[in-house]
């Protein structure tokens, strides 16, 4: 993922509307789609002769004559029908019932970091469950080859290489770039996934582009001039080659720090940590940069402590460490603001309203006593170990269903 500095930050934080106000406004929709069907249907039916007569598609249903333009308005009408007055159910849900667009992902092949990795994740999910519908869209696929020693499974993902293919009615997911406002005026639904903080007034091109917005995290989704409904975050994994099957033992911890690859060095937190580990001599400082995934995987054996600051995401880096038992301080900037994306106790936050204990003590207090951090940092652990291919399935499958309920997105 991409660090951007200067982020002008809005602290909206409005809830999306209750479920059940949702399901209410769903089933007014759904009588009044009712309605307008059965109006339809006497002037469809007053009109049978002529209709019946011009149509070349025109099929018997149950000893009645159908023409193409009624059938496809009685699905959609019952297919909206299903969508409003049935809760949502991921267990029973069968994408197969339902009338689906394609769905192509912008794939960043190129870089082999978080963010293209994230959105190789994304299309896997959409394909899992609609392996018809589902594109990686991209210019050249050779750089897909690095990828495939992880995600061999992408081989079977259906190819794009451009968006001409796109008609009205697809859905289209982007990361957080320009929005392709030629897109949106085809018809084609631009979704945004924010992986990264932008600044509010880029969001507010983009909305005005005629983009809509998902979000791969919960801060993200109610900040930076952002409201997306918690149904429309989208959650990537740690991939499971990269997850400890148990926590690693502490016997190879050191006093040793870790700073996040994507962090400056000379921020004043860090900076501050760095001089005092040069003072005293009690603890080291090491910038993630330029490591194996061997020798990263031996750090983290050996750390006590990361440092993520001002994470402009769920960063990837800082959630590997944590899952092989090293403790995260972050600051309270940014994602580290919301628990639901970063469940760590308010002593490891520098700066949160609940903690004045300035960095270093911080730190202090990790090295002291490590093993009472460590178990403080479980439900964090906890969290990113339950992430994974099935949950990422799941919420695609949540998204496609409110998307696809909304009667400005349907399919005819």
């Amino acid at each position: 993922m991409f660090r951007e500095d200067n982020i002008i930050i809005n602290s909206s934080n409005e809830e999306s509307p209750p479920n059940s106000q949702r399901r209410r406004l769903y089933k007014m929709c759904a009588g009044a789609s009712v309605l307008v069907f059965i109006v339809l249907n006497a002037i469809f039916s007053s009109k049978s002769s002529a209709t019946r007569s011009e149509s070349t598609n025109a099929v018997t249903d149950g000893g009645e004559i159908v023409t193409e333009q009624h059938r496809n308005l009685r699905e959609l009408i019952s297919f909206h029908t299903l969508l409003m007055l049935k809760p949502f159910d991921p267990s029973t849900y069968d994408p197969k019932e339902l009338r689906q667009p394609k769905v192509a992902v912008q794939q960043v092949l190129y870089f082999q970091t978080g963010g293209p990795e994230a959105l190789l994740q994304l299309t896997m999910a959409f394909h899992s469950w609609m392996p018809n519908d589902t594109y990686m869209l991209y210019h050249d696929f050779s750089h897909l080859t690095p990828w495939l020693e992880t995600y061999p499974e992408l081989e079977e993902v259906s190819q794009m290489a451009d968006t001409d293919e796109l008609v009205s009615g697809d859905i289209f997911i982007i990361p957080e770039i320009d929005c392709p406002a030629h897109l949106v005026a085809r018809g084609v639904h631009v979704y945004r996934w924010m992986l990264g903080a932008l600044s509010f007034e880029a969001n507010q091109k983009s909305k005005e582009a005629g983009c809509k917005d998902l979000s791969h995290n919960f801060w993200l989704s109610q900040n930076l001039g952002l409201n997306v409904e918690k149904d429309f975050v989208l959650r990537p994994y740690i991939s499971p080659n990269k997850k400890p099957s148990h926590l690693p033992s502490n016997e190879k911890r050191e006093n040793l720090i870790l700073v996040n690859g994507d962090d400056n060095p000379t921020v004043p937190h860090i900076k501050s940590v760095q001089e005092y580990c040069e003072a005293t001599g009690d603890c080291q400082i090491q910038i993630l940069k330029g490591f194996t995934r061997v020798e990263l995987m031996d750090l983290y054996q050996r750390a006590k402590v990361i440092l993520a600051m001002c994470m402009r995401g769920c960063e990837r880096t800082p959630i590997e460490a944590v899952l092989s038992g090293v403790v995260m301080v972050t600051d309270y900037c940014h994602t580290g603001k919301d628990e639901r994306d970063v469940p760590v106790p308010s002593s490891l936050i520098i700066g949160h309203p609940g903690n004045d204990l300035s960095p270093v003590e911080i730190v202090k207090s990790v090295l002291t006593d490590f093993e009472t951090a460590q178990a403080e940092s479980n439900a964090m652990r906890e969290l990113y170990l339950g992430l994974g291919p099935e949950t990422l399935a799941e919420e695609t499958k949540h998204f496609m269903y409110i998307h696809l309920a909304h009667p400005a997105n349907a399919i005819i």
